[in-house]
């Protein structure tokens, strides 16, 4: 492959697409759902999470229990009996105005790195965490703690919770809900993107004459990859901004980012391989767009209720359900090593099906490049 070539098709691409109008309201559309969402959410979900914290010596593990939360409202308590009277003795009341209490030892990493074993105070709302939340929360900690003292045991942690937790309610979970439809949406840029370049180069008969120039099939087709996913990349990590996304385990969204983006280019290579008009090409584009969204509704607390729909069975056969359940339980916090290797595994296997079969046709299509 010619570097110099694939970029110089590639700023070709990318300036078309920009001033193409079709083409571009492709690129925003996924932006002004997003702000839809965005503004929707901010309706219905406009509730901060309080936390009440004693942290007299600015321990780390503060930002463990923050980022937790997508809302996070962080008040100082002055001593620790202070967050326990809010609490009631041993969570004896029954309402509070914080989601969450915490109370940090003074110096709590030194006696961790020291050998010791501070007790950590975490007071839980049940109101307001859920089992599942509390039960990572305190993961979160305890890794934390491991991370400071490693090779020494971690610290222990004293949990106090009033209120029997309940499952989170849809409201709750509406910010997850729409940041999750939203990127799944955002996907189909690729998918269209790098479906119609190819298309049109066929439609147009252009795709020849890039033949007989020095570009060479490998060149055509790695510049028509990297400008679906360029543009792709840019706009989901605009659309996860514009709904507020970037909480809970930030770095495995990304990766479902990428594995999302990916896995819309791979489609979009094997449209572009299988179809000779952009008509056809958008009308199965359109179509396979609801397979990207309509997995939203069977994952978290919305799949929850739906499980006993045979349809949630059949979800399970399409690897955005996949991608649907990765990106809300990273959202959540909610991802285990078992669930992140199966949706992991499946859109990864999924994709290099994908490239591989779109690859082969098109060489195949390479050698009889005259009669496209």
């Amino acid at each position: 492959m010619h570097r110099r070539t694939i970029l110089a098709i590639a700023r070709k691409d990318a300036l078309d697409i920009v001033l193409n109008k079709s083409t571009l309201m492709v690129l925003l559309s996924p932006i002004l759902v997003a702000v839809l969402f965005a503004f929707i959410n901010g309706v219905f979900a406009s509730k901060t999470d309080k936390l009440l914290i004693f942290n007299p010596s600015g321990s780390a593990v503060e930002q463990v229990a923050v980022d937790a939360y997508q809302k996070p409202e962080i008040v100082r308590a002055g001593s620790p009996d202070e967050v326990a009277a809010q609490f009631g003795p041993d969570g004896s009341k029954k309402s509070s105005d914080y989601v969450l209490g915490l109370v940090v030892p003074a110096d709590f990493d030194t006696s961790l790195r020291a050998g010791g074993h501070p007790q950590l105070g975490l007071y839980v709302n049940g109101d307001q965490v859920s089992n599942e939340q509390r039960q990572l929360l305190m993961q979160a900690i305890t890794d934390y703690s491991r991370s400071v003292a490693n090779p020494q045991p971690p610290a222990s942690i004293a949990l106090t919770t009033i209120n029997p937790p309940k499952p989170n309610s849809v409201v709750q979970d509406l910010g997850a809900f729409y940041t999750a439809a939203a990127l799944l949406m955002s996907f189909m840029i690729g998918t269209s993107l790098v479906s119609g370049l190819l298309v049109e180069e066929k439609e147009k008969k252009t795709l020849r004459m890039l033949m007989v120039s020095p570009a060479s099939w490998g060149d055509i087709i790695a510049s028509k990859l990297l400008v679906g996913l360029t543009y792709q990349v840019i706009f989901s990590l605009v659309v996860v901004g514009v709904v507020k996304g970037f909480y809970g385990q930030v770095p495995l969204l990304l990766l479902f980012l990428m594995l999302g983006a990916l896995f819309g280019c791979a489609i979009g290579l094997m449209f572009g391989s299988l179809l000779k008009t952009q008509n056809t090409s958008g009308a199965l584009v359109g179509i396979v767009s609801f397979l990207f969204i309509i997995p939203t509704f069977f994952v978290g607390p919305l799949g929850q209720l739906l499980q006993s729909n045979p349809v949630a069975g059949v979800m399970q056969a399409f690897p955005t359900y996949y991608l649907a359940q990765g990106i809300f339980n990273t959202l959540g916090s909610q991802t285990t090593p078992e669930s992140l290797a199966l949706d992991v595994g499946i859109v990864a296997a999924c994709i290099v099906v994908l490239f591989a079969g779109a690859l082969w046709m098109l060489r195949r299509q390479a050698a009889v490049v005259s009669t496209i």
